[in-house]
């Protein structure tokens, strides 16, 4: 957003140096991206008067004149053939800078001594539309009244500074003049003009008298205020207007548009004439448009709607696309003598939607999908109609056609200066915050001690007592808070917390094992809980749903991990990256009921994905490998009650190569790969694994004290067996049946094989553990370890049909 500082002193007497300016307007909040002084390039530039005219003796194309510039005559030699005796013009002195940064030296033009140049506008750095009355070749002709031998950026009164703002999106009252002249007068506690429209309107005539306005629509035009205007005429804009809209960076077109787009930069509301002539019936139909309807926008390029846009129609078609741009069908031109004048309010998401998918964002667009304030529609249109009448451009008549479906509330917030004081370490009196609200705009009345505050319209981002807080902090001055020790509260020397600990710890086990950590969005579209074959009363389908999202691709917050981990599998694979380990430690988000009316559960989950082409149909082998990574992030972590069982309502997964991870009897997650189906879906590696990891678990189990023993006196006997099992025999009931039937010498269990293949029989699975036994007391024989080994195998022969493989 850019504003000139002549213009903001329209509404508040700013007369302070541009840095001082530029920079308390940053601390409170309104950021200055950059700062222009125009035409500052153009230096010793005066007014001068020709006061004679001769030929050059030595070139017939040249003359030599003689100019008054107040103070002395100076003789300058030039080729243009607009100049006579009497005119003033512009007088580029000796060491002058022009535009583009041409330099001007006294010297000799064909033996005759030139002190200087005329100057043309364009070697001053303007335009026909900056001064229509030098366009064309030649040198710039002043007015006859004006002085001589003052500086020409005085005479012209082009002298300015532009400021550049960046405007975050939730204050859309600052995409205007007037709001950041609020903000500047509060900032630095001066005077406030607010823009107070007064239309004469004598015509005798009323606006509904010809034309009419009907919203059908509703959901998507919240009020619709036009305006009508005879005896149009269209022409050049004065000086001052076009300035100010070329400062802002707005080309001038003519005196209509051109305050369309004053009013739109002025007080934030985009506007848009109509030649009522072009309008069937002179009937403003505000509807949905029809699917495949094409419309030819000012641009002369024809764009195809459907049933979502929202359009400005007549009787017969649309004559504009609501909230982002006209039809040619009933633009202004040089003949139109009656317009109809809007100025509307839609659907922020609406005119998003329609502006991005027709592939055209324009500054009115820019401004509706913000979301602007109903309630200065009219105070809009009135602006627009005060200044043709000011300008002379036709004759306004009275009323306004106001369709208005939904008047909505004023927000009331409670502001407790004490609460304010306790959250920001400030102590300001209630008079001072009533003070700093009030002067923002906000209606502020005592209650018992407290502060009952109307939020204006123009301010939406105030929500809460919160919002309230951040407004009376960033005026009262963030420099001016002390710093000081919270009160009643435990001061640290810093550090991270032991939470915080834990999860690095976490990452850097993850790491270390060769996994990648990502970064993805927790924003999501809600397709791809779709794509994970969720059914309609899933859990995961209760979602937190984004007020006004970007679009449908990020309108949900993630109520999991998959879609993020999967699609960035899907990307790593469909450029070519053959195998991929990659993990984020990050949260979803889940209602806790519906509607919402509090906050949600945000969830601290591990996720990992593992993938590796070259293993191609070896799903089984990727599971073993993933259940290993995060038995190593158990065992750092100082978890032991670590177990896996069948996974239950987790359709992304498959049914037959997936678990369910429990810490004790907590439930810690899943793990497995990813279901064929869903695999497909999201384009991601047959044979992928997923793991979700409930990370609060982790951490709240979290055991880093070490425990000491001492080194064994006697050597350890390893006994491996191979067992033949059915297929859906679990390995976890296996290694808890060794474990329980194996005596009191045997140390520990660990599977090292599983086969499938020509050499089981069909139905069966080769299972193979490596047992190890020790005595603390003495070295074992085999004799007796013989027994362990008998029982063990008459367990799990008893309970699992498990034969020893030959």
């Amino acid at each position: 957003m850019k504003v000139s500082i002549e213009w903001l002193r329209h509404y508040t007497p700013v007369d302070l140096p541009v840095k001082t300016l530029t920079e308390g307007l940053t601390m409170s909040g309104s950021k200055v991206e950059g700062v222009e002084e125009l035409f500052s390039e153009i230096t010793r530039v005066v007014t001068g008067r020709i006061t004679k005219i001769e030929r050059h003796p030595g070139a017939d194309k040249l003359q030599v004149c003689q100019v008054d510039i107040g103070s002395e005559s100076l003789q300058i030699i030039t080729a243009a053939t607009n100049v006579f005796e009497g005119a003033v013009i512009p007088v580029a002195l000796d060491g002058s800078t022009l535009a583009k940064g041409l330099k001007i030296k006294t010297g000799k033009l064909r033996g005759e001594l030139s002190q200087g140049m005329m100057c043309s506008i364009e070697e001053l750095g303007l335009t026909g539309a900056d001064f229509p009355s030098g366009a064309g070749h030649g040198i710039f002709i002043l007015p006859d009244t004006a002085p001589l031998g003052q500086d020409i950026l005085d005479v012209l009164d082009i002298r300015d500074t532009v400021i550049e703002f960046e405007i975050t999106s939730n204050r859309v009252d600052c995409f205007a003049v007037e709001g950041l002249a609020r903000e500047t007068a509060v900032t630095f506690d001066l005077p406030f003009s607010e823009v107070k429209p007064l239309v004469q309107a004598n015509s005798s005539r009323q606006s509904a008298d010809l034309a009419s306005v009907e919203i059908t629509a509703p959901d998507l035009c919240y009020r619709y205020v036009g305006r009508v205007v005879e005896n149009v005429r269209v022409e050049t804009s004065p000086d001052w207007l076009r300035r100010r809209l070329r400062c802002a960076g707005i080309r001038p077109i003519n005196n209509i548009v051109d305050i369309t787009n004053y009013v739109m930069l002025e007080l934030g509301q985009p506007m848009h004439a109509f030649d009522l002539d072009q309008v069937a019936g002179r009937q403003i139909i505000v509807r949905r448009a029809a699917p495949g309807e094409v419309l030819r926008t000012l641009d002369s390029v024809d764009r195809t709607l459907d049933d979502q846009m929202l359009v400005i129609a007549d009787r017969d078609r649309a004559v504009a696309l609501a909230g982002v741009m006209g039809a040619e069908n009933s633009e202004i031109t040089a003949g139109t003598t009656t317009i109809l004048l809007e100025s509307a309010t839609f659907n922020p998401q609406a005119v998003r939607r329609a502006a991005k998918l027709v592939g055209l964002r324009t500054d009115a667009s820019s401004r509706f999908e913000k979301g602007l304030d109903v309630y200065n529609a009219s105070r809009a249109i009135d602006r627009a109609c005060e200044l043709i009448e000011q300008l002379g451009c036709g004759d306004v008549l009275k009323g306004r056609i106001d369709a208005w479906p939904c008047h909505p509330e004023a927000i009331t917030l409670l502001c407790r200066p004490n609460v304010i004081n306790a959250f920001l370490g400030t102590a300001l009196t209630a008079p001072d915050m009533h003070t700093i609200l009030t002067r923002l705009g906000c209606i502020v009345t005592d209650v018992a001690g407290d502060l009952s505050v109307q939020v204006p319209s123009f301010r939406p981002d105030l929500e809460s007592e919160a919002d309230l807080a951040e407004e009376i902090a960033r005026i009262y001055g963030y420099n001016k808070i002390e710093p000081t020790l919270l009160s009643g509260k435990q001061t640290t020397l810093g550090g991270r917390t032991p939470s915080q600990k834990a999860q690095e710890k976490i990452k850097d086990l993850m790491i270390g094992q060769g996994f990648f950590e990502a970064c993805t969005y927790s924003f999501e579209s809600p397709r791809e809980l779709d794509k994970m074959l969720l059914t309609e009363n899933h859990p995961l389908r209760q979602v937190v749903t984004i007020r006004n999202p970007l679009g449908e691709d990020y309108s949900i917050m993630r109520p999991s991990m998959v879609p993020s981990l999967l699609e960035m599998a899907s990307t790593n694979w469909n450029r070519s990256v053959d195998e991929g380990r990659l993990f984020e430690l990050a949260y979803t988000y889940q209602p806790r009921q519906l509607p919402m009316t509090e906050l949600p559960d945000e969830t601290l989950h591990l996720a990992a994905v593992l993938f590796d082409e070259t293993q191609k149909g070896k799903g089984a082998t990727n599971f073993l490998l993933m259940k290993g990574v995060i038995e190593e992030v158990f065992l750092h972590m100082g978890l032991s009650d670590v177990t896996f069982q069948r996974a239950e309502g987790t359709p992304w997964l498959h049914p037959g190569q997936s678990a369910q991870i429990r810490i004790g009897q907590d439930i810690a997650g899943t793990i497995g790969v990813v279901h064929p189906d869903v695999a497909e879906r999201f384009a991601a590696p047959p044979g992928t694994v997923l793991l979700d990891l409930l990370a609060d678990v982790v951490l709240s189990r979290h055991n880093d004290k070490r425990i000491y023993q001492p080194l064994p006196k006697f050597p350890a006997v390893t006994r491996d067996l191979a067992l033949l099992v059915d297929n859906d025999i679990l390995v976890a009931d296996l290694l808890d049946a060794i474990q329980a039937s194996g005596g009191k010498n045997l140390e520990s269990v660990r599977l090292f094989d599983v086969y499938s293949g020509k050499q089981v029989p069909e139905g069966k699975k080769s299972i193979a553990f490596s047992l190890v036994f020790r005595s603390a007391d003495k070295t074992l024989s085999d004799d007796e370890i013989a027994p362990a080994i008998k029982k063990i195998l008459k367990k799990l022969e008893a309970d699992f049909t498990a034969q020893l493989r030959e």
